[in-house]
């Protein structure tokens, strides 16, 4: 299995590490004092560490075109899976949303025992330099951010297993954004001041997360709205 990668570099992401099949329980992120692997014990499918934090079993997803860019100082990074312990941090993809619709998914693996988890989806401009300080804040509370919030405080409960979808909008003016929980479709403020290019983004903290851009990680295909498509790569990427 590949090891975890945090930031290095004034916040950008170096490495994602060996995407495959880790099969093992991760520490819970929550935790002060992280509990290993080791000391989890398995329950119906799920394993309960030391610290009481609930996870899912099972390896990370393979990051295909695009995967995990630029993050917080506290996000550590193995493939598609990111986890980030109760001082949270920011992460972004490694492509901005180019075409006029995309869709995504954030599937949660680990979640706290004593409901404190949570986690902000949505998009954010990629600061110049990476932004170190940006990268540490919620989204929404930087300028071109925004972020529905799950969890404690948020729009609906994080449980383990849940499945968050969101549509991003801009082939019109002013752009929107859609968030689904389970399937279902949440309430949300309309997003303001998102102008130029944006990354998908995610804030969490005291959880771990697959985030699955591409079309082949999804689990909820049915919450994507017609018309839109997983993140595609910029030219850049592709080749000229």
């Amino acid at each position: 299995s590949g090891s975890w990668t945090g930031s290095s570099g004034g916040g950008r992401a170096v490495a994602t590490g060996r995407a495959g099949s880790s099969g093992g329980a991760a520490a819970c992120p929550n935790a002060s004092a992280v509990a290993a692997p080791a000391a989890a014990s398995v329950q119906g499918g799920k394993a309960i560490g030391a610290s009481g934090c609930s996870m899912l079993l099972g390896g990370e997803l393979r990051p295909g075109a695009i995967g995990v860019g630029p993050h917080g100082d506290d996000v550590e990074i193995r493939g598609l899976r990111i986890r980030c312990a109760a001082a949270g941090g920011r992460a972004l993809a490694s492509a901005p949303v180019v075409q006029d619709r995309a869709y995504w998914e954030v599937h949660i693996k680990e979640v706290a025992a004593d409901l404190s988890s949570r986690i902000l989806v949505g998009v954010a401009a990629n600061l110049p330099g990476g932004s170190g300080e940006a990268l540490q804040q919620e989204l929404g509370a930087s300028a071109r951010s925004y972020g529905v919030q799950f969890g404690a405080g948020g729009v609906a409960p994080l449980k383990l297993g849940d499945v968050l979808g969101v549509a991003y909008d801009q082939a019109v003016f002013p752009v929107s954004i859609s968030v689904w929980h389970n399937g279902a479709l949440m309430s949300a403020p309309a997003p303001r001041g998102l102008k130029g290019e944006m990354w998908p983004a995610l804030f969490l903290a005291g959880c771990t997360v697959d985030w699955a851009l591409g079309e082949e990680h999804w689990k909820s295909s049915k919450s994507c709205p017609e018309g839109f498509a997983a993140v595609m790569p910029s030219r850049g990427l592709i080749g000229d």
